[in-house]
């Protein structure tokens, strides 16, 4: 199975995931920007399962989103589609500094301890 949409609560994402040799899927207006605006959800017919993924609660888990300048990201879901961006960004409490706070995805993509979960990705149910 490969993930193909999701939704965070917290420290929880809900994983969509369809067929691994499923090739195209989408929702509603997946290709506006900003998705968090715009864009529904997976459509029904591309999901063969779910799984909810709980973070520790020291973790710090944070979406394309979550720290965007006046609430507007620079993204679509077709660009979660393409790999340009992942849809969740995992800093683990033991990597993170001891008293830094980050609430801004910008801030952490590109730390090299980060756990990037991209659309395509395969996961176990």
């Amino acid at each position: 199975m490969k993930i193909i949409d999701f939704d965070k609560k917290g420290n929880m994402v809900k994983f969509y995931l369809g067929e691994t040799k499923l090739e195209k899927w989408y929702g509603d207006d997946w290709n506006d920007t900003p998705y968090e605006h715009n864009a529904g959800g997976v459509y029904k017919e591309f999901v063969s399962a779910t799984k909810v993924v709980v973070f520790d609660f020291d973790d710090v888990v944070l979406e394309p989103c979550d720290g965007a300048w006046q609430g507007n990201s620079d993204f679509c879901k077709d660009d979660m589609i393409a790999r340009r961006v992942p849809c969740i960004c995992v800093l683990k409490k033991d990597d993170k500094e001891e008293y830094a706070f980050y609430d801004s995805f910008r801030e952490i993509v590109g730390n090299d301890k980060v756990i990037k979960y991209y659309f395509g990705d395969e996961m176990d149910v």
